[in-house]
């Protein structure tokens, strides 16, 4: 089974980076909620070192034709050359919360 709801996940260097992009996405109905997870510890390989940083991670909720949408907000929002977009398909969930996320983006 299958919905046509998705979660959005992305990371920010800061809580200000984080709390535009995510209130960007629901005030333009791009998203219906955005949390906003603190202080979680990323170690990657950027530019041929091993960086580790701390991050905000975004965990957005949104529907299957908006994702286009969402993409490019987060691709001309955020300040990192590569993004972390990571897409979530949502395979079965609380109707009451699918119906609260239709009306929230119509």
């Amino acid at each position: 089974m299958t919905t046509p709801y998705r979660l959005v996940m992305t990371t920010c260097g800061t809580q200000v980076q984080a709390r535009d992009i995510a209130r960007h996405l629901v005030a333009n109905k791009q998203a219906a909620c955005v949390n906003i997870l603190p202080s979680v510890e990323s170690i990657y390989v950027w530019q041929g070192e091993i960086t580790q940083d701390s991050e905000y991670k975004l965990m957005i909720k949104t529907h299957v034709n908006l994702l286009e949408a969402v993409m490019e907000t987060i691709h001309r929002l955020h300040p990192y050359d590569v993004p972390e977009i990571q897409v979530i398909e949502i395979c079965a969930g609380s109707r009451d919360y699918f119906n609260w996320i239709d009306e929230v983006l119509n």
